[in-house]
């Protein structure tokens, strides 16, 4: 072996350190973005360039170049050794690592600046090594390190042993895959002590073996990358194990979740038909109770004329109460069917004039806003809407008072909204009476059927709108209908302006 072959497998290894850089460099580009693959980069490319460095020394010739092999090489050590304990802070995921590895940068630079200027090195000639390599002789230039040199020897082997230690705790601490790395440098350890004991002059009979070793290191790093995806994997597979037990059961969970769901609906109906079978089972043993007194009565033959008109005229009401019973009670159970159409909302306002007794006025107010002059609703259901409000503002005034009816613009969660205000100066509603009006057969009338509002509240739902009620006990109530403006998607005609449907 000569120097030559020897300077050729050395920028062999600087070749391969190069590429061994720019592959962890591009890693952590690629999308990676651990900051250990790129400070594992630029530590390859620094050894690379100490591995030239070294090369040059050892290549066969004249020894003029010697120092400025040892400066080449020097410089890529000097840097190598700050960013070996970088990697080793990054790996270990050490908080604030930058900001430790700030001095040693610092003090990196400071020595590459006295390894330039000479100051690493002591003034004179430099000496010749011969060494035994395999039983041939290589001679290579070692300058006589100065105080500043041994002092940078120091700095580099406390920051590899430094590395060593950060490495281990690593590995202690629970991460496996420090282990490769951790070899790795151990192994380059041996090698630190030769190369600095080489430059101070204690060994002699030797060459640069860091260069060497590092590879081992490199190999380890590259071991840890393929053991840390090896983990992943495996956490993967042992997490898709238990996402798949936790999704068995909670499908199990979903089951029978389901079954009691069901039978909670089911005992939920059950319950609201017993309570609708006993409500319905109150409105009608009234009005059956006076009709069977009337009938008793209209049996006794000993009975007036004007006794038998009255009792006859009881048996219409009851009847008619019960024919209102019936019929409020299939608009509330069947399905509302909604048939829009462009409606004048001042006409079916003004329209309720008509329902109303001596001594009440309608006063009806609409904004001066051309898309609050139609609304589209379903007319027929509209009318109900509106004498039902009417009514009920009515019956709240004792005695004569005013209705008034205002057309806003208003806002539902679905987008703009018209907003329709039925207010009267009644009595108003405690609290109580508030909370449960839209209960089904609630009602503080003793001829009322409790389904007026519940039904007008189905109605307006049904037109995608919301009906709200704000009442206070002795200043009156005030019932807001809020509907969708605008038609609806499917039933948008052809023309921006249609022409109002007038009320029969």
């Amino acid at each position: 072996m000569s120097g030559t072959f020897l300077s050729g497998v050395l920028c062999a290894w600087a070749a391969a350190q190069l590429g061994l850089g720019a592959f962890f460099v591009l890693a952590y580009f690629a999308g990676r973005r651990e900051s250990e693959y790129f400070v594992f980069g630029l530590l390859c490319v620094s050894l690379s360039v100490m591995s030239i460095g070294v090369g040059l020394d050892y290549h066969d010739g004249a020894h003029a170049e010697g120092i400025l092999a040892d400066q080449i090489g020097m410089s890529g050590v000097i840097f190598a050794a700050a960013l070996n304990v970088h990697f080793a802070l990054c790996f270990s995921e050490v908080k604030q690592r930058l900001r430790r590895c700030w001095p040693l940068y610092l003090l990196a630079l400071f020595f590459l600046v006295a390894n330039w200027t000479g100051a690493l090195w002591l003034p004179g000639k430099p000496r010749v090594v011969t060494s035994n390599v395999f039983g041939v002789r290589v001679e290579h230039v070692v300058g006589a390190a100065s105080s500043i040199g041994n002092a940078f020897y120091a700095v580099a082997l406390l920051e590899t042993l430094a590395t060593v230690a950060i490495l281990a705790r690593a590995y202690r601490a629970g991460r496996r895959d420090a282990l490769a790395s951790l070899i790795g440098i151990a192994l380059t350890v041996p090698a630190v002590f030769n190369d600095v004991g080489l430059a101070a002059g204690v060994f002699n009979d030797t060459i640069s073996l860091v260069p060497h070793a590092f590879l081992i290191f490199a190999f380890g790093v590259a071991g840890t990358v393929l053991m840390r995806y090896r983990l992943a994997a495996g956490g993967l597979e042992q997490t898709t194990q238990r996402l798949q037990l936790r999704t068995d059961e909670l499908r199990t969970s979903h089951a029978e979740l389901r079954v009691v769901q069901s039978e909670l609906v089911t005992k939920n109906q059950l319950a609201a038909v017993g309570e609708l079978a006993a409500a319905i089972a109150h409105e009608v043993r009234n009005p059956l109770a006076v009709i069977v007194n009337a009938v008793a009565g209209l049996r006794r033959v000993s009975g007036s004329e004007e006794d038998r008109s009255i009792l006859l005229s009881i048996v219409d009401e009851e009847a008619a109460r019960l024919n209102r019973l019936v019929t409020d009670l299939l608009r509330f159970a069947r399905p509302v069917s909604v048939k829009r159409s462009p409606v004048s909302l001042d006409e079916l306002a003004n329209r309720s004039r008509s329902q109303i007794s001596d001594g009440y006025e309608i006063i009806v107010s609409v904004v001066e806003d051309p898309d609050l002059q139609t609304v589209w609703v379903d007319p027929n259901l509209f009318r109900l809407v509106f004498d039902n409000l009417v009514q009920n503002a009515c019956q709240s005034m004792r005695g004569g008072g005013r209705v008034e009816i205002l057309v806003t613009r208003g806002a539902l969660p679905t987008g703009p909204a018209v907003s329709i205000q039925i207010n009267d100066h009644g009595h108003g509603m405690e609290r109580e009476v508030r909370e449960r009006a839209l209960d089904p057969f609630f009602t503080t009338r003793p001829s009322g059927t409790g389904l007026g509002l519940p039904i007008v509240q189905r109605i307006v739902e049904a037109h995608g709108g919301e009906l709200l009620i704000d009442s206070e006990e002795g200043e009156g109530t005030r019932v807001t209908l809020l509907l969708p403006l605008g038609a609806p998607p499917e039933d948008q005609p052809a023309s921006d302006d249609p022409p109002p449907r007038h009320l029969a």
